[in-house]
């Protein structure tokens, strides 16, 4: 039997990078971040000197990005973690990623990646609308919430930029705002998403409530929650 698929979304800064890496420590899978395909098609229109709002032009460069449980690749070359968590990778990768024509060609990549993920055993796959469009019939799906402050405040500590608090939050409420009214793929949780606010929960309080949900569906023996099995969602 294919091994779980958990999805966790959510905001910037609400914790979802940090639980999904310990829920999948834990469960022992893959830990799989859909945003590094955003994040490689635009470091690459940056090298390339691409037009940030060109559509088609940014779905050509998209078509040569690839994912999988490793990491993000273009042209089939690795590209390294840090070099997609850059300022200038992560402004870029905001305005890329409303482009209607980008998210179709990525679509099935962050699929596929999945799918190979597990293969392997199962993932928790984090992002901003992985319970909603990429894996709508995944077997858990998590949503975290965290007041825009605290949120803010965590990004600061873990960029070790304290004092550019001010510009981090209102980098946050600008990110907000594009991911929510954005035309495709809006972020907000699924129907059937459960949906845990952290402002006042540790990181390990958080990632206890997540393995539980995991560990309640286990013990209902029909693959991990999903009677199809199938995390596209389809009968």
């Amino acid at each position: 039997m294919k091994g779980i698929l958990v999805t966790i979304d959510g905001p910037a800064g609400s914790g979802k990078s940090s639980v999904a890496r310990r829920v999948a420590g834990r469960l022992g899978v893959v830990n799989l971040n859909t945003g590094a395909a955003y994040r490689a098609a635009a470091l690459l229109a940056l090298r390339e000197g691409a037009d940030l709002s060109d559509g088609p032009g940014l779905a050509a460069l998209a078509s040569r990005v690839s994912l999988d449980p490793d990491g993000a690749s273009i042209d089939g070359e690795p590209v390294a973690e840090p070099d997609l968590r850059t300022p200038e990778v992560s402004a870029a990768a905001s305005k890329v990623s409303v482009n209607a024509g980008l998210r179709g060609v990525l679509l099935p990549v962050q699929r596929a990646a999945a799918e190979a993920a597990r293969e392997r055993g199962g993932a928790v796959v984090e992002g901003r609308d992985i319970g909603t469009v990429v894996l709508p019939g995944a077997d858990l799906k998590v949503f975290l919430l965290a007041d825009p402050e605290e949120r803010a405040r965590r990004r600061a500590r873990q960029s070790g930029r304290e004092a550019e608090l001010d510009r981090i939050r209102e980098a946050i409420s600008r990110r907000d705002r594009q991911d929510s009214e954005r035309e495709v793929s809006p972020l907000r949780p699924a129907e059937d998403a459960v949906v845990l606010d952290t402002t006042a929960l540790s990181l390990e309080d958080v990632v206890s409530r997540v393995l539980d949900l995991a560990e309640d569906l286990r013990r209902v023996g029909n693959p991990w929650g999903n009677p199809q099995g199938n995390p596209w969602g389809n009968p």
